[in-house]
C-alpha cells in the first residue's frame, strides 16, 4: 500500500472511530484468523492518517485510516480502508463495523445505517455487493473472480452493525474494503458523505 521505509512509526492503538454517539469498532477475520484489535505495526502519515499492519502466516492485513474533507457543510468524515494480501489462499474475508450504543431506531439501508439523537447524527457505510461486483469486473480493489462469487447477502445489516461476508482471496491476490463514518450535529445529513470514491480517498490519505 505504501513504502513503510520512509514513514515514522507511531504508537499502536485500536482502529476505533470516535463519534458523538459512541465508538465505531471494527472486527476482521481472514481465512479463519481473528485479527487482534491492536496492530503489530503502526505508521503515521503526513496527512494525519495512520497505516496499521498485521502479519499472519497466510495473510498480511494493511489498514489505512484517516479524515478527508466530506464536501458537506458541518460534516466530519473518516474512512478506514482494509487491504488483505493473501500469502496463501484465504478462505474468507469478513469485516464488521459496529456503532456501540447506537439508538434502537437506527435507520438501515443495504450497506449503511444512520443513528440519530437530539444532539447528533452518525452514519456508517461501505460498498454494497453490487458495487463490489462492478469493481471486480473493472479490475479495481477486489479480485476479478469475485464478480461471480458475490451474492446479494454479502452485507448483513443489524441495527447499528454492518458485516461484510466476502469470498476467498486466492494466493498472491489482494482485496480492499472501505468503511466510512460521518457525523454532524442534529438535523444534519452525514449519510450523503458516505458515497466516496475509494481510490480518491486513498490518494488523499497517502499524500
Amino acid at each position: 500500500m505504501l513504502d513503510t521505509e520512509v514513514l515514522s512509526q507511531a504508537p499502536s492503538r485500536a482502529l476505533d472511530v470516535v463519534t458523538p454517539l459512541g465508538d465505531v469498532r471494527f472486527a476482521v477475520r481472514a481465512g479463519g484468523w481473528d485479527v487482534p484489535a491492536r496492530p503489530e505495526l503502526t505508521w503515521g502519515l503526513g496527512s494525519g492518517a495512520r497505516l496499521c499492519r498485521w502479519r499472519h502466516r497466510s495473510v498480511r492485513l494493511d489498514v489505512l485510516s484517516g479524515a478527508t474533507a466530506s464536501g458537506e457543510p458541518g460534516v466530519t468524515r473518516e474512512t478506514t480502508i482494509f487491504r488483505v494480501l493473501a500469502r496463501e489462499t484465504v478462505g474468507e474475508f469478513v469485516v464488521q463495523a459496529e456503532l456501540t450504543g447506537a439508538p434502537v431506531e437506527a435507520r438501515v439501508w443495504e450497506s449503511a445505517f444512520t443513528a440519530e439523537t437530539a444532539d447528533a447524527v452518525v452514519s456508517v457505510g461501505g460498498p454494497s455487493a453490487d458495487v463490489l461486483r462492478r469493481c471486480s469486473r473493472a479490475g479495481q480493489h477486489v479480485p476479478p473472480y469475485w464478480s461471480r462469487l458475490l451474492g446479494g447477502d454479502a452485507v448483513e445489516r443489524t441495527g447499528g452493525r454492518l458485516t461484510w461476508q466476502l469470498p476467498a482471496v486466492e494466493r498472491g491476490d489482494y482485496a480492499e474494503l472501505w468503511v466510512t463514518v460521518a457525523w454532524s450535529a442534529a438535523g444534519g445529513d452525514p449519510g450523503r458523505a458516505l458515497d466516496i470514491d475509494p481510490a480518491r480517498v486513498l490518494r488523499e490519505l497517502t499524500q
